[in-house]
């Protein structure tokens, strides 16, 4: 058989195979659970709270691990399974499925996350995010922009995200994805 008689038959296969529908998405991410229709209002107000624990840890002064501890338990779906969770400035240990890896990335002092520095007690004074896209799909949502953290100067600092949003049977919004980044400088 020629390569291009393979790549006709991987054609007409793919023609003929019915993309991959919502219900068959789920088995591979089955810790999601089903719920109530996620709405535009749902992700605005998740990301406001957020914000506002972000900013909330910086200003808890030695309380603020239990506040990030509190924070990530309200904001992210530990509950429900691991979590992607890709911070902005994590390097050695990029990836942090647990809830023990987030904690650390907010507020450091975890010998297992020796790079973390304690992101939210730089303090911020305000986090403000802006959407370039939200993708909705049932109770799920995909939402995708820049974030700016403000500093007790006034300068802010742009990030570029991409989060994963469920909303729970009781109505909760979680985040079950984030991918943050720092825009490319050449």
């Amino acid at each position: 058989m020629t390569k291009s008689t393979i790549v006709g038959i991987a054609a007409a296969l793919l023609l003929v195979v019915s993309p991959i529908q919502a219900d068959e998405f789920s088995d591979h991410v089955g810790f999601l659970p089903d719920g109530p229709a996620i709405t535009s209002e749902d992700i605005t107000k998740a990301q406001k709270m957020w914000g506002d624990a972000v900013v909330a840890i910086g200003k808890a002064g030695d309380k603020a691990h239990a506040a990030a501890e509190k924070a990530a338990r309200t904001a992210y779906a530990f509950d429900l399974g691991p979590i992607q969770f890709k911070p902005t400035l994590a390097a050695e240990i990029p990836f942090r499925q647990n809830i023990e890896g987030a904690v650390s990335y907010f507020v450091a002092g975890n010998m297992k996350y020796k790079e973390d520095k304690g992101f939210a007690l730089r303090p911020w004074t305000k986090v403000r995010f802006d959407n370039d896209t939200v993708k909705i799909q049932g109770n799920i949502a995909i939402a995708m922009g820049h974030y700016y953290f403000t500093d007790t100067s006034g300068a802010e600092t742009k990030v570029e995200y991409t989060k994963g949003y469920v909303k729970t049977p009781d109505g909760r919004v979680l985040i079950f994805l984030q991918d943050s980044s720092m825009p490319y400088s050449p």
